[in-house]
């Protein structure tokens, strides 16, 4: 399990929501007719589900490409499991999605980061913004030195990797990670 913090995020439900729609409205800058909705039904052959943000843009003069995003408030000690990474991906597959996103303000264990990156599923912790300043201090890291960006949030792209995770930052100013994973010829 990673815990790249020692405790979750102070942020609101809402704050929290508005805040990943920021990052994604953020990283859309070059793509086509992007929208993003929040709390958006869809239908599949299983069923009418309703997703926490719906993320659409054209690729190749009108090709569609559908991204459902999750936002998985948690408590720090309730890691993200991979039951909850295959139930996104069964909801891809039912509606027809591309892509699939996981926001969480916990951490995600081993196997869910695993079969994310089997699937082509982002994964992204939210932290608190102190978090983008590290320190080789194990104990209580000292203040932000102040020409350290300002963040009250950032996120954390977590892929698996053989050594065990790798992470690129997001933030207001930084949305690279999201906009690289965006791309149609990601992979897995």
């Amino acid at each position: 399990m990673l815990r790249a913090a020692p405790e979750s995020v102070e942020i609101t439900p809402t704050e929290f929501e508005k805040q990943v729609r920021n990052w994604l409205e953020g990283a859309s800058k070059d793509l086509k007719d992007f929208s993003v909705t929040h709390l958006e039904k869809l239908e599949g052959p299983g069923g009418e589900y309703e997703i926490d943000a719906v993320a659409k843009f054209e690729v190749f003069g009108g090709a569609s490409i559908l991204v459902l995003v999750e936002c998985k408030y948690y408590s720090w000690g309730n890691p993200i499991k991979r039951d909850i990474v295959m139930l996104l991906h069964a909801k891809m597959c039912e509606v027809g999605a591309h892509k699939g996103m996981v926001f969480s303000t916990s951490p995600f264990q081993g196997g869910a980061l695993k079969y994310a990156k089997t699937h082509g599923i982002a994964t992204i912790l939210v932290q608190d913004g102190k978090a983008s300043y590290e320190t080789r201090d194990r104990f209580q890291p000292p203040e932000p030195p102040p020409w350290r960006p300002d963040y009250k949030y950032i996120g954390r792209m977590l892929t698996w990797t053989e050594e065990g995770y790798g992470s690129h930052l997001i933030a207001d100013d930084y949305h690279d990670a999201i906009q690289e994973w965006f791309e149609l010829n990601h992979e897995a």
